[in-house]
């Protein structure tokens, strides 16, 4: 997905682009000027100029100082800029109906723009109002400068056609758009997402915990990381198949995520292994937490559990913290891992945490 700051980039590259396209159609007016072939006079021509300055101006200050943010009606910061220069279009078509039809191939390079954030609607409508801008600006020069209002509303009309097939197409780029948009969502989702439990990952919590661990390093605070691990679960899987065992292992991912709180991170860390990161809490806060999800566990009513040693699921864990035990990723998981593997030790079905040194 486009982050912020690159949003803002492109924004700001298309108003240079619009920017030197507007700017040389004021180059073309003056050409004409001088080679005889326009009435504009050079007060017109000054006024042209220096209201597309002011208007590009404001076109780029409103995304430089955030405020397109409250277009809620133009989240893609394009409608704006594209009916700002429709109209400063009609002023060059004022001022120099001589250039009328180079104010149309305009017209259609504008519409570049909006190709898959606008559809059908959107297209017609902007271009709408160009053309009625264009032929309104035409009037007041109606049997001069060789204007034939019937020849310029037929030109309108066929223009205005041509448009509507354009808003076809480009209806069709934004539902492709759209479409690619969700695709890649979809896909971002699936990268981080263990497909048998629905939790997040092993690379979701890998990247997550060292971005707050990077985190605490420069603003300080605490966070516990807790392994987790099913106790003699092999056993379950030689006994009912591992088609069972994957249906309990979703129930138990259920039944944890349900005793967290939403700001945990609870991630299938490999087979029948979890890993929890508890943010802003201190290591007792966080034994205390755990120890309340171990008898959750213990007393949950999982299918065929009676094939385990004890006739009951349970699991154990390792709790280690940051920054007691340091801020380094790989310290702080083997740390807790070790704690883990010390529950195992002393009978499973009970945590350990870490010992500080």
């Amino acid at each position: 997905m486009m982050q912020g700051p690159d949003k803002q980039r492109l924004k700001q590259r298309g108003i240079l682009l619009a920017s030197a396209g507007l700017s040389l159609g004021l180059v073309v007016i003056l050409a004409l000027k001088l080679l005889g072939l326009s009435a504009v006079t050079f007060g017109e021509w000054v006024i042209a100029a220096a209201s597309t300055l002011v208007v590009l101006l404001a076109l780029w200050l409103v995304p430089r100082l955030g405020w397109d943010a409250r277009l809620r009606w133009d989240p893609h910061y394009v409608y704006v800029p594209v009916l700002a220069a429709a109209s400063i279009l009609d002023l060059y078509t004022l001022v120099a109906p001589e250039a009328r039809f180079l104010a149309l191939m305009a017209w259609f390079v504008a519409l570049l723009f909006l190709a898959g954030l606008v559809g059908f609607l959107g297209v017609v409508l902007t271009s709408a109002f160009m053309l009625s801008g264009y032929l309104g600006a035409l009037w007041a020069h109606a049997g001069r400068a060789g204007v034939s209002l019937p020849l310029e509303l037929t030109t309108a009309v066929v223009v205005l056609l041509i448009t509507c097939y354009v808003g076809v197409v480009f209806e069709r780029l934004r539902r492709d758009r759209r479409e690619m948009k969700a695709l890649r969502q979809t896909l971002a989702e699936l990268a981080v997402t263990d497909p048998l439990t629905g939790l997040p990952n092993r690379r979701y919590f890998e990247g997550f915990l060292q971005a707050e661990l990077a985190r605490l390093g420069r603003y300080g605070g605490t966070c516990a990381v807790c392994m987790i691990d099913v106790d003699n679960f092999k056993a379950y899987n030689d006994a009912l198949g591992h088609l069972a065992g994957d249906a309990t292992l979703r129930d138990l991912a259920a039944v944890m995520r349900e005793k967290l709180r939403v700001s945990d991170v609870l991630a299938r860390y490999g087979g029948d292994e979890f890993a929890l990161i508890m943010v802003n809490t201190p290591r007792d806060e966080a034994y205390q937490a755990l120890d309340r999800l171990r008898e959750a566990v213990e007393r949950g009513d999982f299918e065929r559990e009676d094939v385990l040693p004890g006739g009951v699921l349970t699991i154990s864990a390792g709790v280690a913290s940051a920054p007691e035990h340091g801020l380094e990723y790989e310290d702080l998981v083997r740390k807790a891992d070790e704690a883990l593997y010390a529950a195992k030790r002393h009978g499973r079905n009970q945590l350990q945490a870490h010992a500080l040194t």
